[in-house]
């Protein structure tokens, strides 16, 4: 069933690929061969797999890598990484409904929140300038990694709420209970405002949604990356529409580095049933801090 459904996606991707061709690919160099395309695939996988054990989509990656490799504009690589970053969604997604780790109330209410913000994120963002995209994408950059490798929770607690939040209990498909009483205005309004981030700078929004969930929610670390995939499955398929609309997504590069995310996503599903985040987590802080000292050095 589920190999089935990456090759049912890859498929879609290959004759989207073929009909429609790049939207845009004014500003930067278009796939030109077969090793070219097996290496967006792989790098696509391996974002995708790390996206997948972090709840985090990829597009933290995906942004910096095709601006500083590709020359791609700040709108064209917001586009381009919403895309790849929505198959990587929508396949974890579908591993992760395996699982039965997902919230999907919790998930339909955040994601419904944070609908608007994506859009609101994406008309900001057509006002970026190359030299100001990059100096405050590196300054995200550094701050995720300075969260990523201190590990520090962040509590947020209501002191005027009318009443207590519900408590809701989940049993996954290893029969292993699941109990956790988030605080949904809390989880409401940073669900739009993590909307407005994801279009702003094509993340995703996974990056913010997993702490958010985990660290101020109070939500069981495995669900919370679960569900953060489900809501990333919906807001970057509506962000997708918006930018498509904008003309700011080079097909070529989104279908590859798609496939390739659908396979990693595959992969890091499973691997998140018996990977340790810690040591993940240190080491993806480091990769962004040196991706945010490449992207700005190459502006001063």
């Amino acid at each position: 069933m589920r190999i089935y459904s990456i090759l049912i996606l890859t498929l879609f991707l290959l004759v989207s690929s073929a009909f429609a061709g790049p939207v845009s690919i004014e500003g930067h160099a278009v796939v030109a061969d077969l090793p070219e395309a097996l290496l967006l695939i792989i790098f696509g996988c391996v974002v995708g797999l790390i996206g997948t054990l972090i709840g985090a989509g990829g597009g933290f990656i995906h942004v910096p890598m095709l601006m500083i490799f590709f020359d791609f504009s700040p709108q064209l690589a917001i586009g381009t990484s919403i895309t790849a970053v929505f198959m990587n969604a929508l396949s974890g997604t579908l591993s992760y409904v395996t699982h039965k780790r997902i919230d999907y109330e919790i998930g339909l209410k955040f994601a419904t929140a944070a609908v608007p913000g994506v859009l609101v994120g994406a008309v900001i963002a057509q006002h970026f300038t190359f030299t100001s995209f990059s100096i405050l994408f590196s300054i995200t950059l550094i701050l995720l990694s300075i969260h990523l490798f201190a590990e520090k929770d962040i509590s947020i607690v209501r002191t005027k709420a009318k009443e207590l939040p519900q408590e809701r209990l989940l049993v996954d498909a290893e029969g292993e209970v699941h109990a956790y009483a988030p605080d949904m205005a809390i989880g409401l309004s940073g669900s739009f405002f993590t909307g407005i981030f994801s279009g702003l700078f094509g993340i995703g929004g996974g990056i913010i949604h997993v702490p958010l969930m985990y660290s101020v929610l109070g939500m069981p670390v495995h669900i919370a990356t679960a569900t953060s995939h489900f809501i990333l499955a919906i807001t970057s398929l509506f962000a997708v529409i918006i930018f498509t609309g904008m003309h700011e997504i080079d097909l070529d590069f989104a279908v590859f580095i798609g496939i390739g995310a659908i396979l990693g996503a595959y992969f890091g599903a499973r691997m998140s049933l018996r990977t340790g985040p810690r040591f993940i987590k240190r080491v993806i802080a480091v990769c962004l801090l040196m991706l945010a000292l490449k992207l700005i050095s190459g502006v001063m």
